[in-house]
């Protein structure tokens, strides 16, 4: 690596998402091109990273220490007081936004040029880099999601943004530049139009009361489309494939070595997403030797998008 390729991983995440895919986090630290890894949660968070055995390129940093949770809830609390009538506010409503203003924030502290935030329920099928080969420009990775309600957002946030790509910023990961993140954090800032002072209290007005409860906002496609439309020299654009459903079709307990390798051929990381587990009918499949000799990932889940309901998120190469 060189000076500007030196830089760690946060991944943001519960005690009880961290649990439930720890066995798998050994690979975090074998295929990130990072120089280290720190997850950032709570307390608890903090114990089970001490207790998980991993080497010194595991770390945590106390969520807290980057942006207090309870500012948030605050201002959060009192823009959906109509709604709340008297009742508590449920922490994950506040949970969702405020891990990605975590993401988002943690540039003020980072002492590095970059920095690469990596969603906790993912992981890498083999090593890759962040970076071109011959360029040496990072990559800004692109899928194909699209959710109309993040560009509401960010239009509101930062008056004349728009989509500009015909792909999507959200990929389950994104290398930020620190100098360019602070750039859009204080663009937010100086923004008259909205209350708030601090760049997460503006997103927070900036969404309908109504729909703060349907997660209106994304950190990735906010910081993405500010850089393609201020700073289009500054990353190369990538296509990322990446297995969305995984825990659908391979259970977390026995993903193999040779199915990682398999995998690889086609993605670059597999994500285990909450609430998704193998139905009996689809166990035996992605995992079967025999069908993994005669086709590819990308040919068996192909197949298997022909099944998916309407919405599901399909893969498109």
């Amino acid at each position: 690596m060189t000076d500007m390729q030196q830089y760690d991983a946060i991944i943001v995440v519960t005690a009880r998402d961290y649990e439930r895919v720890k066995n798998q986090y050994h690979r975090l630290a074998a295929d990130l091109p990072v120089r280290r890894i720190f997850f950032v949660g709570n307390e608890e968070v903090g114990r089970l990273v001490e207790a998980s055995g991993l080497d010194g390129k595991v770390g945590f940093i106390h969520e807290n220490d980057i942006l207090s949770f309870d500012a948030v809830h605050a201002v959060m609390t009192r823009a959906l007081e109509g709604i709340l009538q008297g009742r508590e506010l449920p922490r994950g409503i506040t949970g969702w936004y405020y891990q990605q203003f975590l993401k988002m924030q943690y540039a003020r502290l980072c002492e590095d040029a970059y920095y690469l935030a990596w969603d906790g329920d993912t992981i890498p099928c083999g090593p890759f880099s962040m970076f071109h080969e011959k360029t040496g420009l990072p990559y800004l990775d692109v899928k194909g999601e699209y959710h109309e309600e993040y560009f509401v957002t960010l239009a509101r946030l930062l008056p004349g943004m728009r989509k500009c790509i015909e792909k999507s910023f959200i990929s389950e990961h994104m290398l930020i530049r620190c100098d360019l993140m602070k750039e859009l954090i204080g663009e937010i800032e100086a923004g008259s139009d909205l209350p708030g002072t601090a760049f997460w209290e503006k997103i927070i007005h900036a969404i309908d009361a109504h729909d703060l409860q349907s997660n209106s906002f994304s950190e990735f496609e906010t910081y993405g489309t500010y850089v393609a439309l201020r700073h289009p020299a500054a990353y190369r654009l990538r296509s990322w494939h990446s297995f969305r459903y995984g825990g659908v079709f391979f259970d977390l307990h026995t993903i193999s070595d040779t199915d990682y390798e398999w995998l690889g051929r086609d993605f670059f990381a597999i994500s285990f997403e909450k609430g998704d587990s193998v139905r009996e009918d689809q166990g035996n499949l992605f995992d079967n030797k025999e069908y993994q000799k005669k086709l590819s990932a990308r040919q068996m889940l192909e197949i298997a998008q022909e099944e998916f309901k309407e919405g599901s998120y399909i893969e498109v190469w």
